[in-house]
């Protein structure tokens, strides 16, 4: 039997948001601006997490979008 579709609560929304989080401090603690370019798959996962935040009118931490600025900045 075929459930009905999940609706993400407050909760959930918040937990992708802490996940993201995460993923950027360590990625931003662990790598110099030299060896960023070798995480691009991981940031183009990140934008897309930061986009679906967006859809669902959440707002990314500032230090997500300011992690993402160093990642940008060092592949220019």
């Amino acid at each position: 039997m075929k459930e009905p579709p999940y609706t993400l609560t407050e909760e959930d929304k918040k937990l992708i948001g802490d996940l993201l989080l995460e993923l950027c401090v360590e990625l931003d603690m662990h790598y110099d601006d030299t060896d960023m370019h070798a995480l691009k798959s991981s940031f183009e996962l990140i934008g897309k997490g930061v986009a679906l935040l967006g859809r669902l009118s959440v707002t990314a931490h500032p230090d997500i979008n300011a992690i993402q600025s160093r990642y940008n900045r060092s592949n220019q």
